[in-house]
């Protein structure tokens, strides 16, 4: 129950993150019908998860069992019905034609279907490691949202033109990162003797991270479709500087617990997260303050 509430936790904090990241803030009508959107497509990708539990062959090794499970139950269900919701929201208004909207919308089903998804299938219990591996998850999937709704907000940058190899990327790539993600997750589960996966789930967590939030920057620089004065959520970077802040102190948590129990696990894991949300939000500000300063001079 409590590595839930810490899922919850962390998923405001990653919805907020986004919204400081494209610089758009929603009307409370706006963000509670995207939930309702998000929420259908993320319960319906839960079922068909459950589902394809019983349908996908049994596995005969610990790497055939991590492949089975990270492919067909994991990566596929989760990234094809969000790259449908995407596509649906899309034709629905002007949807198009704001990129900030289209990212907002990706990065809030993926944290919808993280949530539920710890809530049914994750990690229970009280301990640590539990919600240590609720708080990964919740802005790994995040991640995910924001490539594919870069990707999406680059293929309809042309009005009443699809950009078709865009499209492709919102899909594919996603797809990979969370397919590789959770192949070395299980993999590290399935058999704890190897130490590859370890070592390997870490760079790609930073990799993962560090591409999606530059594809991010680049959909959104020059998009016609920017928010307005009055819908920019930080013109100034001053929240961006103090969502800094908090994810420093994550990566001080992380460093804290490592030195009070360097047996825990995914602490690691922990600390790149928190080191990269600390750095974009960190030159956010930087680059914001330094604009909102040349304007006023």
């Amino acid at each position: 129950m409590l590595s839930y509430v810490v899922a919850i936790l962390f998923a405001l904090f990653m919805w907020e993150f986004a919204a400081v990241k494209v610089n758009l803030r929603l009307p409370a009508k706006m963000r509670k019908r995207l939930f309702r959107f998000g929420g259908r497509f993320a319960l319906l990708a839960i079922v068909i998860e459950l589902v394809t539990i019983f349908a996908v062959p049994s596995a005969t090794s610990p790497f055939h069992h991590a492949f089975v499970q990270a492919l067909f139950i994991a990566a596929l269900p989760g990234e094809l019905l969000k790259f449908a919701a995407i596509n649906q929201f899309g034709r629905q208004g002007d949807g198009q034609s704001n990129p900030a909207l289209i990212i907002l919308v990706a990065v809030g089903i993926s944290l919808g279907f993280a949530v539920l998804e710890i809530g049914l299938l994750g990690p229970g219990g009280l301990s640590i490691a539990a919600m240590l591996r609720s708080a990964i998850s919740i802005p790994v999937h995040a991640l995910f949202g924001f490539t594919m709704g870069a990707f999406m907000a680059m293929a309809w940058r042309v009005p009443l033109k699809t950009d078709k190899r865009m499209l492709a990327l919102a899909l594919a790539m996603p797809l990979m990162f969370h397919f590789s993600y959770d192949f070395l997750l299980l993999l590290n589960k399935f058999d704890g003797t190897l130490f590859w996966p370890k070592i390997c789930l870490p760079i790609l967590v930073l990799l993962e991270g560090v591409f999606a939030l530059i594809l991010t920057n680049h959909a959104l620089s020059g998009a016609k479709g920017g928010p307005k004065s009055s819908q920019a959520m930080d013109p100034d970077g001053r929240r961006a500087l103090g969502f800094s802040f908090i994810a420093i102190g994550l990566l001080v948590g992380a460093m804290f617990l490592n030195i009070r129990d360097p047996k825990l696990p995914d602490l690691l894991l922990f600390a790149v997260i928190s080191l990269v949300l600390a750095l974009d939000l960190g030159l956010l500000a930087y680059v914001r303050g330094t604009v909102m300063g040349k304007m006023r001079l």
